[in-house]
C-alpha cells in the first residue's frame, strides 16, 4: 500500500483547519461594524441630509408604532419609509 491516501488525507486536515479559522474570524467581525456589516443608523442618518434630530424621530416614530421592534429594525423601517416618500 503506499503514502498518498495519507497524504491526500493530511492535506484535507489542513485545509479544512484554515478554512475553520477564517469562517470563525468572519464570524466574529460580522457584529463589529466590519465592512461586511450593515450600518442603517447610519443609511438612515445620511439620507437625512446629516439631521441627527430627524433621524432619531423617525426611529422614535416606528418604536412607538411597533414596540417590539429593536432599534436597528427601527432604523430601517423609517430608511424604508423615507426612501419610499422621495420617490
Amino acid at each position: 500500500m503506499t503514502d498518498l491516501p495519507i497524504i491526500w488525507v493530511a492535506l484535507a486536515i489542513v485545509v479544512g483547519i484554515v478554512l475553520l479559522k477564517q469562517l470563525r474570524k468572519r464570524g466574529r467581525d460580522f457584529g463589529r461594524g466590519s465592512p461586511g456589516g450593515v450600518d442603517v443608523e447610519g443609511d438612515l442618518l445620511r439620507a437625512c441630509r446629516g439631521d441627527h434630530a430627524l433621524a432619531e424621530r423617525l426611529i422614535a416614530h416606528e418604536l412607538e408604532q411597533n414596540s417590539e421592534l429593536s432599534r436597528p429594525g427601527a432604523a430601517l423601517m423609517a430608511l424604508a419609509k423615507l426612501r419610499d416618500d422621495q420617490r
